[in-house]
This record gives C-alpha cells, sequence and structure tokens, in this order.
C-alpha cells in the first residue's frame, strides 16, 4: 500500500515543527524520543514478566497445542501478539520519520537484520517460550554500539553488515550449543548411576 500510494519514488518533507521534535530534540539533555522507549520497554517488561498474558505467551511458544488443552486460548493471544507489534512498529515508524525529517515508503528497508539480531543476542530463543525485555534491550544496545563504533572509525555500512550477520551466527550457534550442553545434562541426571544399575 506504501509503495502502491507514494509510486514508490514519492518522499513527504515538511512536517510541523512540532512532529518533528519528537525526534530532533533533546529534553533534559537526552533525546525525546528517551522516554517513549522507557514507557513503552517498561509497558512491555510489565506484559510479558508480570503478567498471565506473558505466561501464556512462554506456553504458547513452548508447546502450542499443549497450551490449547491447557485453556489458554492461543488464537486470541496471538492475535493479540500481532497487533501489538503492529502498533510498536507504527511507533517506531513515527519515531524515525521524525528523526530524519522525511518519509518515503521503503524507509526501515534492512532494519530486519538489525532486529533479529538484537532480540537472538538479547537470549530470545527463535524457537519460542525463552526471552526477556530487559535481555533484548541489552541485545539491542550492542548492536546500536557496534554501529555507532563502526561510524566513528569510518566503516562503509557494507561492514556493519557482515559484522551484524557475523554476530547473530555466533548467537544461534551459542544457543544451540547450549541447548544440547543442558539436555544432555538433563540426560546424565535421569540416567541411573553404575551401582544402580548393577
Amino acid at each position: 500500500m506504501a509503495e502502491a500510494l507514494t509510486r514508490g519514488v514519492d518522499t513527504f518533507t515538511d512536517f510541523p515543527a512540532s512532529f518533528l521534535i519528537l525526534g530532533q530534540e533533546r529534553w533534559l539533555g537526552a533525546p525525546a524520543q528517551t522516554p517513549v522507549l522507557i514507557g513503552f520497554a517498561g509497558a512491555m517488561w510489565l506484559l510479558v514478566h508480570r503478567s498471565t498474558f506473558g505466561r501464556s505467551l512462554r506456553a504458547i511458544g513452548f508447546a502450542p497445542e499443549g497450551a490449547y488443552y491447557a485453556g489458554i486460548p492461543v488464537r486470541r493471544v496471538l492475535i493479540t501478539v500481532y497487533v501489538l507489534t503492529g502498533l510498536t512498529a507504527a511507533m517506531a515508524a513515527i519515531l524515525y520519520t521524525a528523526r530524519l525529517g522525511q518519509a518515503k515508503a521503503d524507509a526501515g528497508m534492512g532494519y530486519e537484520l538489525l532486529a533479529i539480531t538484537g532480540v537472538v543476542l538479547g537470549g530470545v530463543s527463535i524457537f519460542g517460550g525463552v526471552g526477556s525485555v530487559h535481555g533484548t534491550l541489552l541485545g539491542v544496545a550492542a548492536i546500536a554500539v557496534l554501529n555507532n563504533g563502526l561510524m566513528h572509525v569510518r566503516q562503509p555500512r557494507e561492514v556493519a553488515g557482515m559484522l551484524t550477520g557475523l554476530l547473530l551466527l555466533v548467537a544461534l550457534s551459542g544457543s544451540e550449543f547450549m541447548k544440547r550442553l543442558a539436555n544432555r545434562n538433563r540426560g546424565w541426571q535421569r540416567s541411573p548411576s553404575s551401582t544402580e544399575r548393577v
């Protein structure tokens, strides 16, 4: 729809100053987006870690069928998650547009890798059921530090993309290794000892 409405080439500018404040002003020395980030992160932390909805999310992530038979309305919870994801993406788009002072249909292309790498670095399992809001924030902060550092040493954006991809591979490999190690330790604990077998 965005491509069709803008014909893929139109760039929108001339936003009012009251809108640009969200992305370009500083409040008490911090960017104006900081209160929005803190508010969203705090609300999501309470929702995920201190509510029955968050427990339902983890249960669905571990085993959707098991969650369904446990009485969790899986379809309703997933629809709610998609709606919350859309609202969060919309808020991010508003802040991004206010930051740049312009809007294009393809703005934000290529940020998918950064998003996935940030959450995986923060301990979120791509297989579901494991993750935390504070871990995700730390993962995103690590990506931001990496990108800013490369920008300061005048490295091309391609280098940042390669390093981000490498970080994602390392994080996924480490997560899989830890999972297998935990399963192996669990198996050792369950198996009877040699004296018990005798």
